[in-house]
């Protein structure tokens, strides 16, 4: 498992665009922004519909459960935060019910909790929540949640 993420070198200040989504994940829900429009999906929210420009935005809540598509190792801190949480994983993840009306999935990105060799693409991940040492600030982490068959990882 990675090292510590010290959050007390983070100021997190959530805005106008992202205030509701850190009140969900405070209550371990995982939002994406949604067009009330044309119903696209995305994450991070921003103030407008990147399809048809629309300013009538909600929010989806997802199951928090996906699969992961990418992943980079981070081995250079930089943040402050990060100087004992290196190496540690980023993934992009598939969302799995949070579908565009093309049937493609939505991804998000975010740190993992697991180790570099416990990662694959295509594995099964599920979010978890990290408390800060900001008691309105809970982040989302994923974790892998299974196992699956035709993974695939980088090895030197």
């Amino acid at each position: 498992m990675p090292g510590p993420i010290d959050y007390s070198k983070i100021t997190i200040t959530p805005d106008f665009d992202t205030v509701e989504w850190w009140m969900a994940t405070k209550e371990h829900k995982y939002l994406v922004r949604q067009c009330k429009d044309c119903g696209h999906k995305w994450f991070p929210p921003f103030p407008a519909c990147n399809t048809c420009n629309s300013m009538d935005l909600g929010w989806f809540e997802t199951a928090g459960t996906g699969v992961l598509h990418s992943y980079i190792v981070v081995t250079q801190p930089i943040l402050g935060a990060f100087v004992e949480a290196v190496p540690y994983v980023v993934g992009l993840i598939e969302l799995d019910d949070c579908h565009e009306a093309d049937g493609s999935l939505v991804r998000v990105g975010g740190v993992m909790l697991d180790d570099e060799e416990d990662v694959a693409i295509g594995l099964p991940v599920s979010v978890e929540y990290e408390q800060t040492n900001e008691a309105n600030i809970v982040v989302p982490r994923w974790k892998i949640s299974g196992t699956a068959e035709n993974t695939w990882k980088f090895n030197e």
